[in-house]
């Protein structure tokens, strides 16, 4: 695995566990400002992503586990294929497992840092 690679996924686990922390800023640090998300639900903008995420701040509990497939850098652009898993746990509710494929393709800012910049995300109820 190159350092690049190691990077990508870095950014990943790194994405996952703010998101458990219910801590936006640092997943926002994450992301390109033009970042982009392709769901089932339609195109979300990075300002999109921040709402939804503000409307289910302390309403749920978010756990993930990746389950990366594959990372290919070229440039300054990285693509990766991860399997995703997803739980959501509203509180004095069930569990609720979505799960999926994701394709992201990253891109490494200026000062070095990989972020992401574009998002297809086709988890569903599983």
């Amino acid at each position: 695995m190159t350092d690049d690679q190691k990077a990508v996924r870095d950014v990943i686990d790194a994405w996952l566990i703010a998101s458990k922390a219910g801590d936006l800023d640092s997943i926002l640090s994450l992301m390109t400002d033009d970042a982009l998300f392709f769901t089932r639900n339609g195109l979300m903008t990075r300002q999109d992503f921040a709402a939804s995420f503000r409307g289910m701040a302390g309403k749920v509990e978010i756990d993930g586990t990746p389950d990366v497939q594959e990372v290919t850098v070229e440039g300054d652009l990285a693509v990766c294929w991860n399997k995703l898993e997803i739980r959501i746990k509203p509180p004095g509710a069930s569990e609720m497992l979505h799960a999926g494929n994701v394709l992201t393709v990253f891109r490494r800012g200026e000062d070095g840092r990989w972020r992401l910049w574009r998002d297809a995300n086709l988890l569903a109820p599983a």
